[in-house]
């Protein structure tokens, strides 16, 4: 790395006792005039006292955002799109969401940079940043990406020791907080302990606090930027750890940059994807590649508003409020409203259950005949005008009642849950990629889609199918998906060897190749399906292998079950660990809330419901016989908390088999229906513990 900044050999000692208040050096900073330009083009506005010439160079003849680092996006966009809103917040006294414009947003990008100068950031080093998604997490991205600074994002769900790891294997210079009740915590665990840290600051802060960033930022003054270069770092990204140690990810500019590029390809017109009239509602964490560049830097590079979600119990009423367009999310979104329509199918009046089941049905038979470029004929056409107004406008109407279509990634979406959006009129586009690859490395689009396949590759990145000898399988073959391209991260920060054992030397014989570690195949016409992941594959004693993901994923679309792990290693037999859906169980069996969860465990009709679940689902799957588990038990939800979850959601199988190997070893004993009953009642204090 040509410009990895040496902090060792510069570095503050910072020593701090937990009670004792940082004191911010703040001067003043030459004040920076900010323009507010306005120019009308067809797709983008500019400033009225703008040349032609300036206001032509930050367009391309597509009239498309140019930039070549992420600083030069954001601080073109501001000027392009100056007076369209941006970001929005809720607001509790109003109870809506307030929105700020791009022109705002600059200036407040141009402020941050100066608390940071004040802070003691310098060009090359890391800034930290925990927090979960606002206007602040943006800016100060932008403010260290326009110093020549790199980002180090984390999770306000983490731990104090992984923020303590991050810190210190990045060397932070400096350190943001969202909530007092983060700082607290990282005041008193993790900064004593990450002696390269000179400044910390409270987002949320009182004012009159010496930590206060609002104070911070009322005495700044915009400073001189200083623009990074395409191959200068932007992110380090570290890996939520499923398996071990968190690594940290090199993202440059070029990394991020070649994505937001890369989607536009995938389309004639790259408005069709994104463009200036859409609005997100942001859930997915910005500190996570997907949410960061798919939503985040894709919405910015076009002109797109972003409402800042409250957190995951507020979505379904941020969806009304918000009303997005768009929305970049994981399956579990779609899924909630798939379920929560089928448990209302289930409960409701047969007459009311007749219309629903008909709208859908003709929901999925006028995309059939789309596909086809046929009608539904004039009798159906009516039928269908009529129960999508009187039934789907009201399903779609629980996404806002504005969303014409959503992109989904970051775990397999079923094709069940796909073809029910596409059934209610909501198109979701399937992607793939890992936070190595900026994270996107093939998508599907309006123009070319296929349900199932997570998309083909886009512009700039070469997929291939790699088998165990290292060659490239041709199409149909499974294997190792590998890519390259200007998307594929510089490498693991400080750590040689686990960079080797994931890049090599590309077909081409010059670029580097990413092993994704994930299995799958590629049709003739370039589409990839993901099949599993090759470190979750295991062995039976038999010598039959399964890979658990398929079999979760089938028995994980019952509308009874919430979560689910698959455990097999070396045993005769596959078992699985199953969070039931208690809300969904209680309404089917008719059961109040006067009776408890154990009593629920214990009672046989569960049992039964549950084994006839995952008979039918892995059979509608096509789930060999050896991979359907033989039984199974009942256990707590897989939390953040308890640390079975990564902050993005993904779950820790290791620490889920350790946390429940009794129960494992109870089933594997032979009496299934016992384990089923006791895992569930005695592992919801085990799981809480944990």
């Amino acid at each position: 790395s040509r410009h990895q900044h040496n902090t060792t050999t510069s570095q503050k000692k910072f020593n701090i006792m937990t009670t004792t208040s940082l004191t911010l050096r703040l001067a003043l900073r030459r004040s920076q005039h900010i323009l507010k330009r306005r120019f009308i083009t067809t797709s983008a506005s500019f400033s009225s006292s703008a040349s032609t010439a300036e206001a032509e160079s930050l367009v391309d003849e597509r009239n498309l955002l140019r930039f070549d680092t992420l600083a030069s996006l954001q601080k073109n966009a501001c000027q392009v799109f100056a007076q369209n809103e941006l970001f929005g917040t809720y607001s509790e006294e109003t109870k809506q969401f307030e929105w700020i414009d791009y022109a705002e947003f600059d200036k407040r990008v141009g402020k941050v940079r100066s608390v940071l100068i004040d802070l003691g950031v310098k060009e090359f080093d890391k800034v930290g940043i925990i927090s979960n998604n606002r206007w602040e997490w943006a800016a100060t991205a932008a403010a260290c990406y326009s110093m020549k600074a790199t980002l180090v994002p984390m999770y306000e769900a983490q731990l104090p020791k992984d923020w303590t790891y991050i810190l210190n294997d990045s060397q932070c210079r400096a350190l943001l907080c969202a909530t007092p009740d983060v700082y607290h915590r990282a005041m008193q665990e993790t900064v004593p302990s990450v002696p390269s840290l000179q400044g910390v600051l409270c987002f949320d802060a009182e004012h009159d606090l010496d930590y206060s960033f609002s104070a911070a930022m009322e005495r700044a003054n915009p400073s001189q930027e200083n623009m990074p270069t395409a191959d200068d770092l932007a992110n380090l990204v570290y890996t939520s750890g499923t398996t071990g140690v968190p690594k940290g990810v090199e993202l440059t500019h070029d990394n991020s940059v070649s994505n937001v590029m890369g989607v536009r390809t995938m389309v004639t017109n790259p408005t069709d994807f994104i463009r200036q009239s859409d609005r997100s509602l942001a859930f997915l964490p910005w500190a996570h590649s997907y949410g960061q560049t798919c939503e985040l830097w894709c919405a910015l590079a076009h002109g797109a508003s972003m409402g800042i979600c409250r957190g995951v119990p507020s979505i379904l009423d941020d969806l009304q409020l918000v009303k997005p367009t768009t929305l970049f999310s994981v399956p579990t979104l779609y899924k909630r409203v798939y379920d929560g329509v089928n448990n209302m199918i289930a409960t409701t009046n047969p007459i009311r259950r007749t219309l629903m089941q008909k709208a859908i049905n003709l929901g999925k038979e006028n995309v059939q005949a789309k596909a086809a470029g046929e009608s539904l004929g004039f009798f159906k056409e009516k039928q269908y005008g009529f129960l999508d107004g009187l039934v789907l406008q009201k399903i779609r109407d629980r996404f806002g009642g504005n969303l014409r279509h959503g992109f989904v990634a970051g775990a397999a979406c079923p094709r069940e849950i796909l073809d029910f959006m596409d059934a209610i009129g909501i198109e979701i586009y399937e992607g793939y990629g890992l936070t190595e690859t900026s994270p996107i490395i093939c998508i599907n689009s309006p123009e070319i889609r296929k349900v199932g396949a997570v998309g083909s590759p886009i512009g700039g990145v070469t997929a291939v199918i790699v088998g165990d000898d290292g060659r490239v399988l041709n199409h149909g073959e499974e294997g190792e998906i590998c890519c390259y391209g200007p998307n594929v991260m510089r490498g693991y920060h400080g750590k040689p060897k686990e960079t080797q054992e994931v890049l090599s030397t590309a077909p081409d014989g010059k670029s580097k190749m990413f092993h994704t570690g994930d299995l799958g195949r590629m049709t003739e016409d370039g589409f990839i399906h993901v099949t599993g992941r090759i470190k979750e594959q295991y062995k039976l004693e038999n010598g039959k292998y399964v890979c658990p993901t398929p079999v979760e994923e089938a028995i994980g679309m019952s509308r009874f079950i919430m979560q689910v792990v698959l455990v097999g290693a070396n045993r005769p037999h596959n078992v699985a660990l199953i969070v039931p859906d208690w809300v969904a169980i209680r309404a089917h069996l008719k059961v109040g809330d006067d009776v408890s969860e154990e009593d629920l465990v214990n009672d046989l009709r569960v049992k039964s419901l549950i084994d006839a679940e995952i008979q039918e689902n892995c059979s509608n799957a096509k789930i060999k016989k050896f991979e359907v588990p033989t039984s199974w038990s009942v256990v707590a939800p897989f939390t953040v908390a308890n640390n079975m979850l990564t902050p993005k959601m993904s779950i820790r199988r290791h620490m889920v088999v350790k946390a429940y190997d009794d129960v494992i070893a109870k089933m594997y004993g032979g009496n299934a229906s016992v384990a089923a009953s006791e895992g569930g009642a005695k592992n919801s204090e085990k799981a809480a513990a944990a």
